[in-house]
């Protein structure tokens, strides 16, 4: 018997370690190449699915909600060393208006009430979540923090005593920051800031130092705009 058969038999152990270590950087590019595919078939299923869903928003193109002060009434109301001091209750109708998304609002703690010739806030009030389905309408009503507000400006008071003690009518401004998410059938939900303003929300007190006021009737104008923020 030859050497080499000699060695062959003898040693079978490693002709098969050596066999098996030329079959392995074969096996490790097969799992690579997998590994590969796969990432970029998760990636692309990513970008069509986003492209559906970027479509299908452009399709339905929700609107923001509709708001419309219903009612907005002052009790206490004191006016002492540059400070103002109330009551405030205000019920605002929320309303979506679109046919084939339904929408949710965050709660909101950024409600702020303010004269309406000033930039100066009053009081600040914040607004519970809400769901409304499509076409549905819900009535909120913030809840006020009653306390003195800072200082206003000399002149800022001094207008708002002479509205209030002459002219028996306060009017105000309210602003709101809001979230607005929007849901339609499986696609991910879209979200938008916006910032409604109710303005000239003008009170009536209808006696002489009457601390009690309620909004002027408008004819139904009482509906705010809707920015997005």
């Amino acid at each position: 018997m030859s050497d080499t058969n000699r060695s062959s038999t003898a040693n079978p152990q490693s002709a098969f370690h050596i066999q098996s270590s030329a079959s392995r950087p074969h096996s490790n590019s097969h799992s690579s190449y997998f590994v590969r595919r796969l990432i970029i078939a998760l990636v692309l299923l990513f970008v069509l699915a986003s492209v559906i869903s970027s479509i299908a928003w452009l399709i339905v193109h929700p609107l923001p909600p509709v708001f419309t002060v219903n009612s907005f009434t002052v009790s206490n109301f004191t006016l002492l060393n540059s400070r103002v001091k109330g009551d405030y209750e205000l019920v605002i109708s929320i309303k979506n208006p679109n046919k084939k998304a339904s929408l949710s609002i965050d709660r909101s703690d950024d409600v702020c009430l303010m004269y309406d010739k000033s930039a100066a806030v009053i009081a600040t009030a914040w607004m519970g979540p809400l769901y409304l389905e499509k076409m549905g309408q819900q009535s909120q009503s913030p809840t006020f923090r009653s306390d003195f507000c800072g200082p206003l400006h000399a002149g800022e008071f001094n207008e708002m005593s002479n509205d209030y003690w002459s002219k028996r009518m306060v009017s105000f401004n309210v602003i709101m920051r809001i979230r607005v998410r929007f849901r339609y059938r499986i696609s991910p939900t879209k979200q938008s800031l916006i910032k409604v303003s109710c303005m000239n929300l003008v009170v009536e007190f209808s006696a002489a130092k009457e601390i009690h006021g309620k909004l002027k009737d408008t004819g139904g104008k009482n509906n705010c705009s809707v920015h997005h923020d």
